[in-house]
C-alpha cells in the first residue's frame, strides 16, 4: 500500500512564477526537484526515500501590477541587491509570486508499524524543510508535516486540504486535439494545437442577412459578420504548463563540457517540454495516486506526468536515441 508525507499549507515567498513560455505558477519540475532534494538530505540510516508529488494550491499572488490602473499587467520588478560599487543594479526581468500550497509526497521504504523510524523521519523533515528553497523562493513555514499510512488517513487528509485546487496532467487532451487539427489542416504543428489551450480566440462568422453595397465590385463588397467566442478544445480550468525537458544534443561524458554545475556526471543540453494541465478542486480527487506527478524517462524526453503516456511521443530525428540519459541513475 502507498504511503505519503503530507506537508500542509507550505508558505513560500518570491517563488519563480515564470516557466519558459508560461507564467502564473512554478513548473511541476520545481516540486519534484524539491522532493528529490529533501529525499537526498534524509539520513541513510532511515532507509526511506521520497518519490512523486501531488501539488495543491490554496492561494497565490503573482507580483504584478497595472501601470495605468487598467489594461495589461506587468511584473513588479526590484533591483536588489546593490552592485559592488553600491549602485542600483540593472533590471533582470523576473516573475515572482507568493503562494500557499500543500504537498503530498510519495514515501518508499517505510515498514508499517515501525514507529521509531516514523518519529525520526518526521523530526528530520520538520528540520530540513525550512532550510530548502522551493522554486527559488524562501519557505516561511508550514502548518503540519504528517505521515499518511492508511487509506482512511489519506481520504481524511484530502478533505482537510479543502479549499484548494490540485494540478492534474491533461496531456491526452493535447494529443487528441492535435490529431483533430491534422484532419482539418495539413500544415498544422503541435505548437499550434498547444496554443489553442492558452489563447483567447474570437472568430468572425458572416451574418445570415448579408448586406452589400451595390456601388462596389463583388470582390470589394462589405460583408457584415458576427464575432463569436471560440471555445477551448476541452472543458475545465485548463492551463498550459511546462512538464519536463527534451534533450537537444548528444550525451557528453562527465567533464567533457566546461563550466557545468557538476562535472562528475554526464551532460546533455535540453529544452523545456510543454503540455496541458488542469486545476481541479480537491473534492473531485478520490485517490491520491491519480494526481501523483512522477518523471517518465523516454529518451530524449524526460517528462513529468500523472499517468502513463497513452501513445509514444514523437521523437526528434536529430538525436541518437541510443545515448539514453536518466538523471535518477546519478
Amino acid at each position: 500500500m502507498s504511503q505519503y508525507v503530507l506537508i500542509k499549507k507550505l508558505n513560500v515567498q518570491n517563488a519563480n512564477a515564470i516557466a519558459e513560455l508560461t507564467y502564473g505558477f512554478p513548473a511541476i519540475t520545481n516540486f519534484l526537484g524539491f522532493a528529490h532534494a529533501l529525499s537526498r538530505k534524509l539520513p541513510a540510516s532511515l532507509n526511506v526515500n521520497l518519490g512523486g508529488v501531488v501539488v495543491i494550491s490554496h492561494k497565490n499572488q503573482v507580483h504584478a501590477r497595472q501601470p495605468k490602473g487598467w489594461g495589461d499587467y506587468v511584473f513588479a520588478l526590484t533591483r536588489n541587491p546593490l552592485t559592488h560599487q553600491g549602485k542600483t543594479a540593472p533590471i533582470n526581468e523576473e516573475g515572482r509570486m507568493n503562494m500557499q500550497i500543500s504537498l503530498l509526497v510519495e514515501l518508499k521504504g517505510l515498514v508499517a508499524g515501525d514507529t521509531l523510524t516514523e518519529t525520526d523521519l518526521k523530526a528530520h523533515l520538520k528540520r530540513l524543510i525550512p532550510t530548502l528553497r522551493l522554486a527559488g523562493g524562501q519557505i516561511l513555514g508550514f502548518e503540519a508535516c504528517e505521515l499518511l499510512n492508511t487509506e482512511e488517513q489519506q481520504a481524511y487528509a484530502l478533505r482537510r486540504l479543502m479549499p484548494g485546487f490540485v494540478l492534474m496532467d491533461r496531456h491526452e487532451y493535447l494529443v487528441a486535439h492535435f490529431e483533430q487539427r491534422k484532419t482539418e489542416q495539413d500544415d498544422v504543428c503541435l505548437f499550434d494545437a498547444w496554443c489553442d489551450f492558452a489563447t483567447l480566440t474570437y472568430r468572425a462568422n458572416p451574418s445570415e442577412h448579408q448586406q452589400t453595397e451595390d456601388t462596389v465590385e463583388a470582390e470589394q463588397a462589405i460583408v457584415k459578420a458576427n464575432w463569436e467566442y471560440v471555445p477551448k478544445p476541452n472543458a475545465g480550468y485548463l492551463v498550459p504548463i511546462a512538464t519536463g525537458f527534451c534533450a537537444i544534443s548528444p550525451l557528453y561524458d562527465a567533464g567533457e563540457v566546461a563550466n557545468v554545475r557538476d562535472n562528475t556526471v554526464p551532460v546533455t543540453f535540453a529544452e523545456t517540454a510543454y503540455s496541458v494541465g488542469e486545476w481541479q478542486s480537491v473534492h473531485r480527487l478520490h485517490h491520491i495516486e491519480s494526481a501523483l506527478w512522477r518523471y517518465t524517462d523516454n529518451h530524449p524526453w524526460y517528462i513529468a506526468t500523472t499517468n502513463e503516456l497513452i501513445q509514444p511521443i514523437i521523437e526528434p530525428d536529430f538525436i541518437d536515441s541510443e545515448a539514453a540519459f536518466n538523471p535518477d541513475n546519478f
